[in-house]
């Protein structure tokens, strides 16, 4: 009994030892070509989880088996290449291809499936982690900018912390959400702005009587994807068309943004160290103008000189004696720009980052810390993070990616943008002429004993400026509205396989996530400032507290069959997705605060303003996908079911189909590569949360308690707007794959818009919201990628993008007449929006400075955009650059209309024609939006390896030096601070407003990245 145990565990033993024989492998990867080390290659050893990537210098090493065995190389913008191992062979030197396009690099198709992009029937961008990391910049969106066809990325302002819009392929909507969905790592996250309360100052929206003191869309909010960090990316693909995006549903009608985060890789632990360092200056100056003596005293006569009450103004000169001793103290000019916008205070960001682990666990752990300081004084942005990632097979069969992310943010971006009483920077530096200064005596004893303008403490009154008399430099100084963000985010994708053989392979897949941030932002408006003293109750203070907690859940079941011909794989996947979106805000405004408090209790008028909304999902899919003729045709289609608590009918289902097809020829002509393909999608777009129903306003009715009805007046069949698109295109490659092309024809269609009609008091309603018209976009999108240049001593890449959009209004209601266009001749003066048949949905409407008829006069859709970058790569030194032209469209230009109404434009003779247009009833202020801006800029030098092996020892795998530059240069006739401005924020129309914004900055930073 004993012999065959024995025998039986000596041949275990035998055979046990032979299958787990090991060695090291070291190798290195080059480019064939340059001869140039490539970092961050994947190498893997075919039919096993066993894997590796090359560091900085191109070496790695793993462990595998003593038998003969097959390395498959991959590195994005490389031609993947298999490599032969013989058995006990140690050494390995790989060489890899450079190529324009990456054939197999793995797009999303599904919630749970992908395809390789060279059978793609989609037009979907992907921007790789050096794009985005490349350059410092405050959040992803600003790292996107001029990089992506057909995704327009406008910066909001130029404050710190972030406040963009994305918009790809037109104005699709009026009322309707315009933000684009966000995906990281399989979960849909907020890109929610809660407004700061900033209104309850600057009385923005005064004119709105149901909104008072309470926040507004003009307050200068900040969208949350700015809380990401921009060197967690790994990638980002871009789903511009609902072919791509249906997979998302009724989220999806702006396109998606799909962000993975970096992972880590089987291998010891990989450290990597990046410390930045840099400073932000004022891009552009608007200027003012220089007065000699008697032109100052010819311009002050009007403040200097007063009469008594109920007699005729005199005739008289200003006051000599004043004017020369402001004069004087000014030294004839006060550069009122770099007092405000003029700290250049050192900003830094540190990034740490270590990755690693098993053949069947790998990690990933990151951390923050960043200080991006403002240029106006007294702001800033402030981050931390810290990410954790981990891949592990439990078993053979369940794989589970956890990814946890704490965030925390602190922005300080000022008081700027339009205001009611008199108060923002550009406001007053527009009515105030160079010859005052604003600068604080010594002391307010000093102040009242040598100020001709009466004093607030130590700062002089701006007499100029009228009523409060604001002194600028004051409220930097004591005005102060921090905003402070903590958010989480966390998920986890298991993925469970059912069933793996030749033919067929069985999957289930769980995507889980939760999303949750809690956000504060404190109003301390003392009653020391001069513009608090004249307000009646002075000094204010406001708590302005939000959360949102969004959860979604996923599961997915993914079936592949490949017969034994291999004549074709067949991948159905089917699944289910829910969750819900809960948003909770508060908002305590106190007025005529005790002397030196600060607290919201401790005022004598109090104003509070809540609110809850709470948005439940559920979806359906289902999606079929056929790859055949030697995988060279795919095809694919699929419909996704939603409902949503939004809607009307929360128990209705709409549905969302999609289709696309590819055909591919490996080799056609001089093409290596070439591919037409053609896609058709359906997406929505969700009534806004309140949309539907009628709110309940609390009254006093004889001493008695009492609701009244007030707002909206919904439609019952109100439904999302439904957006149709189809589009084709081609794309290829050419000269050994070193150029590659791609070129996209579309048409959108988006119906059933959300509309707004105002109602006659007598209702008992102020708006009508209803379902109705229909806007129609069609637009062309190119871009072609490659190497000019591919020597061993020099290597030159070049992109070139393209995309020009035209949208127009094909129908509205005939309900809705008058009622949704009320002429506005206030704001037509200078040039608003209107939506109106047969027009773009982005046109500018005001009055012709030649004939002043009313009519459209600009738009803010440009006539097209393009991008160029260039690398080039010359040994260890490497020179970058991004230019991106946006040719056409138009901006609203108010700031300039105050420099010019009060005589202290630069340019008097301009600033004269202006006003005399704009008061005989012409809209002189549409101005041309177009410019040339430099965006990045990018030197690099990769230390010699020899060099970091000798000073830094065997440990260091890797050094490199950058010196970075963003948004250097702008070439524009637009006069005033930057052509991309929104005072009003994140909305579709009535865009490119700009009225006394934070101006835009331009960066500078050094960069040292050691990897060991």
């Amino acid at each position: 009994m004993l012999r065959p145990v024995v025998c039986a565990v000596a041949l275990s033993t035998v055979w046990c030892t032979t299958a787990l024989a090991q060695h090291a492998l070291r190798g290195s990867v080059t480019d064939v070509e340059t001869g140039a080390a490539i970092g961050s290659a994947r190498i893997t050893v075919r039919g096993t989880a066993i894997r590796a990537y090359s560091a900085l210098d191109g070496r790695f090493t793993m462990t595998v088996p003593d038998s003969a065995l097959s390395l498959d190389v991959a590195r994005i913008g490389y031609q993947p290449t298999s490599v032969p191992v013989t058995a006990g062979q140690s050494e390995v030197h790989i060489a890899l291809k450079v190529t324009a396009i990456e054939l197999t690099e793995q797009v999303v198709t599904g919630q749970a499936t992908t395809i390789a992009r060279r059978n793609l029937a989609s037009d979907v961008v992907s921007v790789s982690a050096e794009q985005v990391s490349a350059v410092h910049s405050q959040t992803v969106e600003n790292s996107l900018q001029g990089k992506v066809a057909g995704a327009i990325i406008t910066s909001n302002s130029g404050a710190p912390g972030g406040g963009l819009q994305v918009r790809m392929r037109g104005v699709t909507s009026i009322f309707g959400s315009s933000a684009p969905l966000y995906v990281i790592d399989g979960v849909p996250v907020s890109n929610t702005v809660i407004q700061n309360g900033l209104n309850a100052v600057s009385a923005a929206a005064a004119g709105d009587p149901t909104i008072g003191l309470n926040a507004s869309n003009q307050d200068n909010g900040v969208n949350r994807i700015a809380d990401l960090v921009p060197e967690d990316v790994e990638n980002i693909e871009i789903l511009k068309g609902p072919s791509a995006a249906a997979i998302y549903g009724s989220s999806a009608a702006n396109g998606v943004i799909i962000i993975t985060t970096r992972h880590g890789a089987a291998g010891p632990a990989r450290f990597s160290v990046s410390q930045r360092v840099g400073w932000n200056e004022l891009q552009h100056s608007i200027g003012a103008k220089q007065f000699t003596l008697s032109d100052a005293i010819a311009y002050s006569a009007p403040v200097f000189c007063t009469a008594p009450a109920g007699t005729p103004p005199p005739k008289c000169s200003a006051d000599t004696a004043a004017v020369n001793s402001l004069f004087a103290r000014s030294g004839g000019f006060e550069n009122f720009e770099k007092d405000v916008f003029g700290d250049k205070s050192l900003s830094y960001e540190t990034d740490v980052s270590v990755g690693g682990g098993t053949e069947r666990t790998q990690y990933f752990i990151s951390g923050l810390e960043q200080h991006d300081n403002g240029i106006m004084y007294g702001t800033g942005y402030d981050k931390q993070g810290l990410r954790t990632n981990i891949t592990a097979l439990l078993g053979s069969r369940l794989q589970i990616k956890a990814n946890v992310d704490f965030i925390h943010s602190l922005t300080r971006r000022g008081f700027t943008n339009n205001d009611n009483v008199g108060v923002t920077p550009y406001f007053i530096l527009s009515f105030t002429p160079s010859f005052f200064s604003f600068r604080p005596y010594s002391s307010a004893a000093a102040c009242l004993a040598q100020s001709l303008t009466g004093c607030t403490g130590a700062y002089p009154l701006d007499p100029y400026a009228g009523p409060p008399f604001t002194n600028v430099i004051q409220t930097l100084a004591q005005f102060s509205l921090p905003e402070d963000v903590f958010r989480f985010l966390g998920s986890v994708d298991a993925t469970y396989t059912v069933l793996n053989t030749e033919r067929h392979t069985l999957k289930a897949t769980l995507n889980a996530g939760i999303d949750n941030y809690a956000y504060k932002a404190n109003i301390y408006a003392p009653a020391t400032l001069v513009w608090q003293q004249s307000s009646g109750l002075p000094g204010l203070a406001s708590d302005r507290t939000a959360t949102e907690t969004n959860t979604p859940l996923a599961l997915t079941l993914t079936h592949s069959y490949t017969p034994t011909s291999s004549a074709f794989t067949a991948t159905t996947s089917a699944g289910a997705r829910s969750g819900f979106d809960y948003i909770r805000t508060n908002n305590v405004v106190t007025q005529n605060l005790l002397a030196g408090q600060q607290n919201v209790n401790l005022g004598t008028a109090v104003s509070v303003f809540a609110q809850r909304q709470k948005v439940s999902t559920q979806t359906f899919f289902g999606q079929e996908e056929v790859l055949l003729l030697n995988q060279q045709l795919y095809v694919s289609g699929g419909v996704l079911g939603q409902r949503s608590t939004n809607n009307a009918d929360v128990n209705k289902v709409f549905a969302y189909p999609k289709a696309a097809a590819s055909y591919r020829w490996p080799s056609l002509g001089p093409f290596q590569e070439l591919k037409v393909r053609a896609a058709f999608g359906e997406t929505g777009n969700e009534p806004l949360y309140g949309d539907k129903f009628t709110a309940l306003t609390g009254v006093t009715y004889t001493g008695q308690n009492a609701v009244t009805v007030q707002g909206n007046l919904a439609d019952p069949d109100l439904r999302p707007e439904r957006e149709r698109e189809i589009e084709a295109g081609v794309d290829g490659t050419l000269l050994d794959s070193r150029i590659g092309f791609s070129a996209t024809v579309y048409q959108k269609n988006n119906t059933d818009l959300l509309l707004h009609a105002t109602l006659a008091p007598s209702t008992g309603y102020a708006t009508h919201i209803f379902n109705g018209g229909e806007i129609r976009n069609r637009g062309v999108e190119a871009a072609v990628d490659g190497f000019p240049v591919r020597t061993k001593d020099v290597s030159v890449h070049t992109r070139v993008t393209f995309a020009k959009n035209t949208g127009v209004v094909l129908n509205l209601p005939a309900s809705v007449g008058n009622a949704f266009n009320p002429p506005n001749f206030f704001a037509f003066a200078f040039g608003a929006g209107r939506i109106q048949v047969g027009h773009s949905p982005s046109q500018i409407y005001g009055f012709d400075t030649t004939t002043g008829v009313l009519h459209q006069i600009g738009d803010y859709e440009p006539n097209f955009t393009m991008g160029f970058s260039t690398e080039v790569t010359r040994g260890p030194l490497s020179l970058s650059a991004l230019v991106e032209w946006r040719n056409g469209g138009n901006a609203v230009n108010l700031t300039e209309e105050g420099y010019d109404a009060s005589g202290v434009a630069p340019d008097s003779a301009a600033a004269a024609r202006r006003i005399s247009l704009f008061f005989a009833g012409k809209s002189p202020y549409v101005e041309s939006a177009t410019f040339v801006k430099i965006r990045e800029v990018r030197l690099s030098y990769q230390l010699p390896s020899r060099l970091v092996q000798s000073v830094f020892g065997g440990h260091v795998t890797g050094v490199r030096a950058d010196v970075t530059g963003r948004n250097l240069v702008t070439w524009t006739p637009y006069l005033g601070p930057d052509p991309e401005v929104s005072n009003f924020g994140n909305q579709n129309i009535n865009r490119s407003q700009d009225v006394t914004p934070y101006p835009p900055s331009r960066s500078y930073f050094f960069t040292l990245a050691v990897d060991f």
